[in-house]
């Protein structure tokens, strides 16, 4: 499978594209647009990574609280018993959340997104207006997001017959609610970063538009995407 590409320069309606479909172009006006519409559309994707860590995370937290009151009152086998069947359908859901979360038809949780596929399988976003290899962002490395449901996170058996077996419950939960940080950590850092960088192309268009400069000339269209650029190659380190 060849590599993908979210929102390429030739204007991809779908949001995946093959990477051989791409290659160095000359810097072109009507570019700019589809650079910006790519970082807006990257945006776009974090937005519905971070709902569906939010989603999971709540259902973890429910489940904790539920678990952490039990063992609290000390429940006898029947109410332990009317707790593991709705654990059990809490975690059915959790599974449902995952498979339903897909940006643009793509799921972003049975585990494509992560960093461990194999490379010609990796998806990338452009925020340049050229498909220079710098100006390409990988999402799995960038994002890393392993395959996410019940099983992945160690909660297939949640027993809580005893108050020694609520306690390892407990360490599991804690131990998926830590996976869950961490991939809302990483996905934060990336769209604060896609954040500046439309700021940046925002601020470097009022100012051509301030000096009555026409963004459809190619001399400084040429200026404007050095700008651009030069902020990339100095900030991409920071995700």
């Amino acid at each position: 499978m060849s590599q993908k590409i979210i929102a390429n320069l030739a204007s991809n309606t779908e949001g995946i594209e093959s990477n051989k479909e791409l290659s160095i172009q000359e810097t072109h006006p009507k570019n700019l647009d589809q650079a910006i519409q790519n970082v807006l559309m990257g945006m776009e994707l974090i937005s519905v990574v971070e709902n569906a860590y939010e989603e999971i995370e709540s259902i973890l937290l429910q489940v904790k609280h539920w678990v952490s009151s039990s063992l609290e009152s000390n429940s006898e086998n029947p109410q332990l018993s009317d707790l593991e069947t709705r654990i059990f359908l809490r975690l059915k859901i959790l599974d449902k959340a995952a498979e339903t979360f897909k940006y643009k038809g793509r799921k972003l949780l049975d585990g494509s997104m992560s960093a461990s596929v194999k490379t010609e399988s990796h998806s990338f976003l452009l925020v340049e207006a050229n498909s220079y290899p710098e100006s390409r962002i990988n999402l799995n490395t960038s994002l890393n997001i392993p395959s996410i449901n019940s099983n992945t996170l160690g909660l297939v058996e949640l027993s809580v017959s005893s108050p020694q077996i609520g306690l390892k419950r407990l360490t599991m939960l804690d131990n998926a609610l830590a996976i869950t940080t961490r991939l809302k950590q990483r996905s934060t850092a990336l769209g604060t970063y896609l954040k500046r960088v439309n700021q940046n192309l925002s601020t470097a268009i009022e100012n051509h538009h301030a000096a009555n400069t026409p963004l459809d000339s190619f001399e400084h269209t040429g200026e404007f995407i050095q700008v651009v650029t030069d902020f990339i190659k100095n900030n991409k380190g920071q995700y």
